[in-house]
């Protein structure tokens, strides 16, 4: 027997978070197998209304009265490649940059940790977790720009303050970094081993005009390969996949569905047709202030591996749940 731990979102109409439920408002089946849930946890960067304050030093609180880390990673997947071909995607990339400054100068909470890094042949390091919105600035506009500081690779990095999260650490350095890193789905996949030792849901927000490959009929098509890997890591790190479409508002173009399936694969979000970022961003930020950490007892036979499906659904069916699909064993 092993405890499981699945993050959920659980908000209404408005997406704002509801509070207050208990482990038998939550219905969860394994291959269509009822399991008991034995404790449901709310977290949150936020101070509700009606909470009392927690304790001083708690960091991760175990009840419904605390506030609790809050993680952001900023994956820009690098357009300057095709800005001869298609300038607007690059223009559309420094937009994101800008509207994500400006989100972080308004709406970044105390409790909020936030790291910045990007795509181009292989993963690059920006900023590692920080609340320092002076340096998350600097690794966003040279993420989106290519003008300032350059990535920092992770064996160079200025070692995090005792307690603070970091990506850094669990990274592979020097050549094995880029090796490790040929496609942007291995990238991904990296970025979600590298943050499964923090505890509590990670939101990657990704700016893309998306990636996968075409059918002989041109239609979006998952790689085998690469793309179960991936969506299980992301699965079992609780890393929920926010993609915002960096092609022009309007576009039609087949790689929206490959967004919109890492999102759905996740519990995140697709956002197409963006006009201006910060809103979506901060849409985001609300939606995941305030999510509970579910979780159950799974039997599974010794020495055996894979990846368990598993719903997630609420007796009120009047709330809307979003948890991702599973987990590895």
């Amino acid at each position: 027997m092993s405890e499981v731990l699945r993050d959920v979102l659980v908000t209404d109409k408005n997406v704002n978070p509801i509070l207050g439920l208990q482990p038998e408002d939550f219905l969860v089946t394994e291959d269509d197998r009822k399991v008991q849930v034995t404790a449901a946890a709310f977290y949150s960067n936020r101070r509700y209304a009606g909470a009392e304050p927690a304790p001083s030093g708690v960091a991760t609180p175990a009840d419904n009265t605390g506030l609790a880390p809050h993680y952001f990673v900023f994956f820009f997947d690098d357009q300057r490649g095709h800005s001869i071909d298609v300038p607007v995607l690059l223009q559309r990339q420094i937009r994101a940059g800008k509207d994500a400054i400006e989100w972080l100068r308004a709406g970044l909470a105390p409790t909020d940790w936030v790291a910045v890094v990007g795509y181009d042949n292989r993963l690059k390091v920006f900023q590692d977790f920080s609340r320092d919105v002076d340096a998350l600035e600097r690794a966003i506009l040279a993420a989106t720009t290519g003008r300032g500081v350059r990535d920092t690779p992770p064996s160079r990095q200025i070692p995090s303050p005792p307690g603070a999260p970091t990506l850094a650490s669990g990274l592979p350095t020097g050549d094995a970094l880029s090796e490790q890193t040929g496609t942007i789905y291995e990238a991904l996949t990296l970025v979600a081993e590298a943050s499964a030792p923090l505890v509590g849901r990670k939101n990657l927000l990704l700016f893309t005009m998306g990636f996968g490959r075409m059918n002989r009929f041109h239609q979006y098509e998952p790689d085998p390969r690469y793309f179960e890997p991936m969506s299980e890591s992301l699965n079992d790190a609780n890393v929920a996949v926010y993609t915002f479409d960096l092609t022009d508002t309007g576009a039609s173009h087949p790689f929206a569905n490959a967004m919109g399936h890492i999102s759905d694969d996740t519990g995140g979000r697709y956002f197409p047709n963006v006009l201006h970022f910060k809103s979506p961003i901060a849409e985001v930020a609300k939606e995941t202030s305030g999510y509970y950490l579910v979780s159950y007892r799974a039997e599974h036979l010794t020495g055996l591996r894979g990846f368990q499906k598993v719903e997630v659904r609420l007796a009120n069916p009047e709330l809307k749940v979003t948890a991702r699909k599973g987990y590895r064993f």
